[in-house]
């Protein structure tokens, strides 16, 4: 154990939903505590659930871990436990040394106080002395950049960014054996991001252990060791920072695809029209069976189902993909008549399935949806059928790392020094 700075084994922590019921769990819960009567802290009672399930970790001197998780997956409750705001329901945490947490903007600062006070505050909560205060008091200010005049000022009348930038300042200047940072540096200016990161590195360089929650990746990417993906409250990947953070994009997907968010998948819907009727579109495999999720190197194939109502010549259909940010920005617009890429002829009525395939469709990881199907006469320009179409697809990273953006493109790069 000489060099874990914390060891977490097994740790779960429980909330309830209603606050009524909660309130006669805390009193019912501190009787039997008072009258020795055990109780397990295992099971789960009616509004009860688990932010935290089972969590297990170390953290080394001189290492920084990301704790990775989309909103309500319990980072938030881990740090809180780690800071000793809340105690665990289950397992325990050995902790070596002393911790300065960064939990919230302007957490721990008296609003009413100006920012001298709650420097003077903040300082003492984080174990100063203070005589310890005043000599770094011009170092905690300095780095904060924050003006005299608002320093004399009450902490009610700062914005986020000063508060951020006074509260990291007086955690980093504490000089802590550990710090915890959650999202705090989400807000504030790049130049102070840029300057917090700096000083973030430096106390990681010291044998200092960093914990950081952030949803900015690229943060992560520069800061982190490795990190730590929670979902629901489970720890579903530990490893490698690139790999955790390709996993964390995968789980956002997932979420946004399962709580259908300004997207409907088509399921049995059949759009009329009296010479064609779109019965269906979907992504396929080469053996044409359906399939939502293709890999960054597999094959898009697309299949659209239609009837004919009668006998239609040079028929003309255009299918596009938007992302799901941008559901009515075509990002790719199919058509068989662009540079004759397929005329279909004489077509008797009935069932047909016209399948398009990119061999290299060149899209990022992301959630995609199918804009607009058109069906239009070639020659005429005559349009048949026009569908907003709202059925959606993913494509997922296969564990690479990938470039931003929709397109994923093949790029060489070189350099040559000129003298």
């Amino acid at each position: 154990m000489s060099d874990v700075l914390i060891k977490v084994d097994h740790l779960s922590k429980k909330f309830c939903r209603s606050l009524k019921r909660s309130m006669y769990y805390g009193v019912t819960d501190a009787l039997k505590t008072m009258v020795g009567i055990n109780y397990s802290t295992d099971t789960l009672r009616p509004s009860e659930f688990w932010s935290l399930n089972d969590i297990s970790f170390k953290l080394r001197k001189g290492e920084t871990l990301g704790i990775l998780g989309a909103n309500g997956s319990g980072k938030s409750t881990l740090l809180r436990l780690l800071a000793g705001i809340f105690p665990p329901d289950h397992g325990k945490i050995e902790i070596n040394g002393n911790i300065g947490a960064l939990i919230a903007v302007g957490a721990g600062f008296h609003p009413h106080m100006t920012g001298y006070e709650n420097i003077y505050l903040n300082g003492t909560i984080l174990g100063l002395t203070k005589d310890r205060i005043d000599e770094i008091i011009n170092d905690i200010t300095t780095f904060s950049e924050i003006p005299e005049d608002a320093l004399n000022a009450p902490v009610a009348t700062y914005s986020s960014g000063m508060k951020v930038r006074l509260g990291f300042s007086v955690a980093m200047h504490s000089e802590p054996d550990i710090l915890l940072v959650d999202e705090v540096l989400s807000v504030g200016d790049i130049g102070f991001k840029n300057k917090a990161v700096r000083k973030m590195n430096e106390f990681r360089e010291k044998a200092n252990g960093l914990i950081f929650i952030s949803h900015d990746l690229e943060q992560m990417r520069m800061l982190c060791d490795r990190v730590i993906v929670l979902d629901k409250g489970k720890c579903v990947f530990e490893g490698e920072t690139e790999k955790g953070c390709i996993a964390y994009e995968e789980i956002i997907r997932d979420h946004k695809i399962k709580n259908n968010i300004k997207l409907k998948r088509l399921s049995n819907v059949v759009y009329t029209n009296d010479v064609i009727d779109l019965r269906d579109i979907q992504t396929v495999d080469s053996s044409s069976r359906n399939l939502s999720n293709i890999g960054l190197s597999d094959q898009l194939i697309i299949s659209v189902k239609f009837k004919l109502n009668e006998v239609l010549e040079d028929l003309s259909i255009h299918v596009k993909i938007a992302t799901e940010a941008q559901p009515f920005f075509w990002i790719i617009e199919l058509a068989n008549d662009y540079n004759n890429k397929k005329n279909f002829g004489t077509l008797n009525a009935g069932v047909y399935f016209v399948k398009i395939k990119l061999d290299n469709h060149n899209l990022t990881p992301g959630v995609y949806n199918f804009g607009t199907v058109t069906f239009r006469n070639n020659k005429t320009f005559e349009t048949y059928n026009k569908t907003q179409i709202e059925k959606i697809f993913t494509v997922n990273s296969e564990n690479k790392k990938y470039d931003k953006g929709v397109v994923n493109v093949n790029d060489f790069w070189s350099i040559e020094k000129v003298d």
